[in-house]
């Protein structure tokens, strides 16, 4: 990795995918902190950049959605991906500001792919025309 590491936050209230998604992601290169709930990435968010936040959509003191809202307001740059094991929130997450939405289980190939995806949508210069827009 890079002199700046990319840095992510966790945001899962099941403490062992936590951990497992929180040491995948390290040993890939990252810098990765995690919260259990929306308290705590509230906190985190006040408190330190991320690049990307990761987030399930069912938390024990709110919703992932409510972590969308907070990261929106205090790191507008931040990437964010939803995931859940519920397909029903796909829509409302891509509305609400997530990037991608990753459908539970899945494998830490899959993780990985589309966090590579993000970053590499990140290292776009950003004068770059947009692959939509047409040329002027």
């Amino acid at each position: 990795m890079t002199d700046n590491p990319i840095r992510i936050l966790v945001v899962e209230d099941n403490a062992t995918f936590r951990e497992t998604v929180r040491d995948l992601l390290r040993d890939a290169g990252y810098e990765v902190r995690g919260a259990r709930n929306v308290r705590k990435a509230t906190k985190r968010l006040s408190k330190h950049d991320f690049d990307l936040v990761l987030t399930d959509v069912e938390l024990g003191d709110a919703t992932g959605f409510d972590v969308i809202a907070v990261a929106t307001v205090r790191r507008p740059a931040t990437k964010l991906i939803v995931m859940s094991g519920n397909t029903t929130f796909s829509e409302q997450a891509l509305q609400s500001g997530a990037a991608r939405f990753l459908e539970k289980p899945f494998s830490a190939q899959q993780l990985l792919d589309v966090i590579d995806d993000l970053l590499h949508d990140l290292s776009i210069a950003p004068d770059s025309p947009d692959e939509d827009q047409p040329l002027s």
